[in-house]
């Protein structure tokens, strides 16, 4: 696969660890104004989350139409190293641990909205 190609899949791979910080921190914030019962907080960061996870699935679109346009052996690898694969090569390390650092950070991100998801709707979770 080429440089370019894991260069830029590589600049998505950072542009979605960026988002998966930003919808943090605002989970976190939401969780605090759910601890203080702050209804008119919890609505307006509910609202602010939607951004961030908008931006997500656009960078994950992105990546998706990059690994289409790729050859059907490049699409595969690339695919492979997005699954969370070891990479083979020097030149794949920056992304399979980009991949690893968003994939334990996605992991977080769903357990606080796990418990969020609880504290709101109580019986009616979709975690259930």
């Amino acid at each position: 696969m080429e440089a370019s190609t894991l260069l830029d899949a590589h600049v998505q791979a950072k542009r979605i660890y960026n988002l998966l910080n930003e919808v943090m921190d605002v989970s976190r914030q939401m969780a605090e104004a759910m601890d203080r019962d702050d209804q008119v907080a919890i609505q307006m960061l509910v609202s602010m989350r939607e951004e961030p996870v908008h931006r997500l699935r656009q960078a994950r679109r992105a990546l998706k139409e990059q690994r289409d346009a790729l050859e059907p052996e490049a699409a595969l690898r690339l695919t492979q190293l997005l699954n969370g694969e070891e990479a083979e090569t020097e030149a794949e390390a920056p992304l399979a641990a980009q991949i690893g650092a968003n994939r334990r950070l996605l992991e977080q991100v769903l357990e606080l909205d796990r418990v969020l998801n609880r504290k709101l709707t109580r019986e009616k979770s979709i975690y259930k």
